[in-house]
């Protein structure tokens, strides 16, 4: 059972006091019993003093599993305070794709003195890791998987899985692949056909050969795709001479696809996808003021409409109620159809060349919203004012605006897609400028044209 904020802030002072007392071996003890997950969450609350400690007396396999477990902002915060040989220790007991992504994000100079005082072997297939980029199948995968010579006899294949299943444990060991003398993948094991064919016979003979894998360069938006249409436990990675360098398992597509809808999310909100508040004052703002001074400039230009139809609103001051309520429900709308786009697309359902297609499904979504919605406000505009006019215009526009706003909306995010421009950061600001634009667009026009019926 997971520990609730209340025993977690009473395990927190109780181990600040175990510190404070100068209790090493009771601070150790203490995060020990503990489960990694609520060990990470406890050791997140702690000062970078008090971590300094407690790192000091765990071991490195304990304290590796506490920082694997850790969110990305603590795990630079916990590491680069750690002197580089304790630090190096932790690294190297963690997973090669944890550790990787962990010194990645480490000033490069703190990156280098970890690495100075790991084992030479272990350090450069890190620094390796390093170098592929973090969006990449080659930034995702981890180096631990069990590949066989495909000329060994099955005797010595049993003895060698043995040997490397104890350390690598059931996920990183679902699968054993084959591979020739250069290492080229050539094919998958099923654990059967090691146990029920004879001791002599090669791997060559029981291999599976229709093996998928991705290469290294794969984005990670493809890899999130080929995981769930395929539904393996894991996939090989292969280089450019389809020699096998890494397997990502669906444990870390898991993190993966969250991470990927997170970004999503963000993105829509114009907030930077590395953002957190530990970052300095300074830095939010610059990142976020550059967003919203573009959405002002936009917002200006929609306003200018209804500077225009001034006359018009000193004429019927009702409209001006009508106004922003038309353009939000339409902009609701359209960012509806916005997310779907983009979900399908990061998914891999809809694509560029279905523009069509999404557009006529959308419109026909966008007619019947906007008609329900538009009935809706109509019916309100008439209750308050006793006008069937001033309903009939807010009910018209917005059932006119919904339709645009969905339609544009399901096809913005594929419209930009083809022209490689990143759908989740540009359909927003674009969707709103245009939906606001044309609901006060619509109701001003259709309230000047028919002006008499409204006084």
């Amino acid at each position: 059972m997971e520990i609730n904020r209340d025993k977690l802030d009473n395990l927190h002072q109780q181990l600040i006091d175990v510190i404070r007392q100068g209790d090493a071996r009771g601070a150790k003890q203490m995060v020990s019993k503990l489960h990694p997950v609520d060990a990470a969450r406890l050791t997140a609350l702690l000062n970078e003093a008090e971590r300094q400690v407690l790192f000091q007396v765990l071991s490195s396999g304990i304290a590796a599993d506490i920082v694997e477990r850790m969110n990305e902002s603590d795990q630079i915060n916990v590491v680069s305070a750690l002197e580089p040989d304790i630090a190096s220790d932790i690294i190297e007991q963690m997973d090669s794709d944890e550790a990787a992504d962990v010194l990645g994000d480490l000033p490069p100079e703190k990156t280098d003195a970890i690495l100075a005082a790991m084992p030479t072997t272990r350090a450069v297939k890190t620094r390796e890791l390093i170098a592929y980029p973090e969006d990449t199948a080659g930034g995702i995968m981890a180096t631990e998987f069990i590949a066989l010579k495909e000329t060994q006899p099955v005797r010595a294949a049993i003895k060698t899985l043995r040997a490397k299943y104890a350390r690598l444990g059931d996920e990183r060991a679902a699968y054993v692949y084959t591979v020739d003398r250069a290492g080229v993948l050539t094919g998958v094991l099923q654990l059967r056909h090691l146990v029920t064919r004879q001791v002599g016979e090669t791997l060559e003979n029981i291999k599976i050969r229709n093996v998928k894998s991705v290469s290294v360069g794969m984005n990670k938006y493809e890899v999130a795709q080929f995981f769930r249409r395929y539904k393996y436990l894991a996939l090989p990675v292969v280089d450019e001479e389809s020699k096998m360098v890494g397997v990502i398992t669906a444990d870390d597509v898991v993190d993966l696809t969250q991470e990927i809808a997170t970004e999503e999310m963000l993105k829509l909100q114009g907030v930077a996808t590395d953002e957190t508040r530990a970052m300095s004052l300074i830095n939010i703002v610059r990142r976020r003021v550059s967003w919203l001074s573009i959405n002002i400039f936009l917002n200006v230009i929609a306003a200018s409409v209804i500077a225009f139809y001034t006359d018009t609103l000193k004429a019927v001051i009702a409209l001006a109620v009508f106004l922003p309520i038309i353009s939000d429900m339409s902009g609701v709308s359209g960012m509806q159809a916005v997310a779907v786009s983009i979900r399908d697309l990061a998914l891999g359902r809809t694509s560029s060349r279905e523009l069509w297609k999404v557009l006529w499904k959308e419109s026909r979504i966008g007619f019947f919203n906007g008609l329900i919605l538009g009935t809706e406000i109509g019916l309100v505009a008439y209750l308050w004012k006793g006008m069937a006019w001033l309903g009939l215009v807010v009910a018209v526009s917005l059932w006119i605006n919904t339709i645009l706003s969905v339609c544009l909306g399901s096809s913005l995010p594929l419209i930009l897609k083809r022209f490689n421009i990143d759908p989740a950061i540009a359909s927003g600001p674009m969707l709103t400028t245009v939906t606001d634009l044309m609901g006060f667009l619509i109701v001003l026009s259709l309230a000047t044209r028919f002006i008499h019926y409204l006084q």
